[in-house]
């Protein structure tokens, strides 16, 4: 498969050595569980979420490969940051198709400053797919993105991206892992 420049690679867990990962960042990138959970614990609380945009948007070609859409469909699309201790750890951007907003899905667009990992992991109805790893090089919109607030931003980010189903409805959640989570 082609991917357009902006774009990168997606792998499954089978194919991450593919993209050379060190053992830190594999580790990273294939935890279970809540992400949000996780960072939490990790900061005794001093947990907050910065809502960075949220709006309708044509889906990237990836975004539209993996959630089965055509070209030209419109998603809810919310990018945020995780941060610790006021120092943000994780870059996230959600997609949810325009027509799961019609019906269960529609809920997710008010969050507001709330963790969507939260709300995620508590539904009852909540399906977690396979989960795909990419190198994030600065070619790449997400890493762009991701990176603005960076004065010196690095080499590379590595990030992972998940397909949830609530009541069969699809959400592709991307989660970037910025250069102080590491640290």
């Amino acid at each position: 498969m082609n991917f357009p420049p902006s774009e990168p690679r997606w792998v499954s867990r089978q194919q991450l050595s593919l993209l050379h990962p060190g053992h830190a960042q594999r580790q990273l990138l294939t935890s279970s569980g809540s992400l949000t959970k996780k960072i939490i614990q990790h900061c005794d609380g001093a947990f907050s979420v910065e809502v960075l945009s949220q709006q309708f948007a044509p889906l990237r070609h990836t975004e539209r490969t993996r959630l089965r859409l055509q070209a030209g469909q419109l998603g809810n699309i919310r990018t945020v940051r995780l941060h610790c201790n006021q120092h943000p750890w994780v870059f996230a951007h959600t997609v949810i198709p325009y027509s799961a907003l019609r019906r269960s899905l529609r809920r997710l667009t008010q969050l507001g400053s709330r963790s969507l990992g939260a709300v995620l992991h508590r539904s009852r109805v909540m399906e977690r797919s396979h989960v795909e790893y990419a190198r994030f090089q600065p070619q790449h919109t997400l890493y762009q993105q991701a990176t603005a607030h960076l004065k010196q931003p690095p080499k590379v980010l590595w990030g992972r991206r998940i397909l949830y189903r609530i009541d069969g409805n699809p959400l592709l959640v991307h989660e970037l892992f910025l250069p102080e989570f590491n640290q």
